[in-house]
C-alpha cells in the first residue's frame, strides 16, 4: 500500500513538472531574487528615495526660511537689529543684557 502511493506521487510529479517548467521557474527565480534588478534591490532603492525626498523637502523648508528672513533683514532694521542682538547677543548702550539658556 505504501509503495503504492509512491508511485502515485512521482506519477503525479512526472506528469505535471516537465523540464520547461523548471526551467522557467528558475529563469523567474533568478530574475525576481539574484538579477541586478532584483526585487530586494528594487526596496531598497525604494526606501532611498523616500528618504532623500524627505531630506529635500526639509532643506527646502530651511532655504526658503532663510529667504524670508534674509528679505526681512533688507526691508527692516528694527528686524535685522532684533536678529543682531539675540543671535549674537549684542546690546545698546546703558544696557545689560541676560542669557538664559
Amino acid at each position: 500500500m505504501e509503495n503504492n502511493q509512491q508511485k502515485s506521487k512521482f506519477e503525479w510529479l512526472k506528469r505535471y513538472i516537465k523540464f520547461p517548467l523548471i526551467i522557467a521557474i528558475a529563469y523567474l527565480a533568478f530574475v525576481l531574487f539574484f538579477n541586478e534588478y532584483s526585487i530586494a534591490k528594487y526596496v531598497v532603492l525604494e526606501q532611498q528615495i523616500d528618504s532623500l525626498k524627505t531630506e529635500i523637502k526639509y532643506y527646502q523648508d530651511t532655504t526658503q526660511r532663510y529667504m524670508l528672513l534674509n528679505d526681512q533683514l533688507n526691508k527692516s532694521t528694527e528686524e535685522m537689529e532684533r536678529v543682531v542682538r539675540e543671535r549674537h547677543h549684542m546690546n545698546r548702550v546703558n544696557e545689560d543684557v541676560y542669557i538664559f539658556e
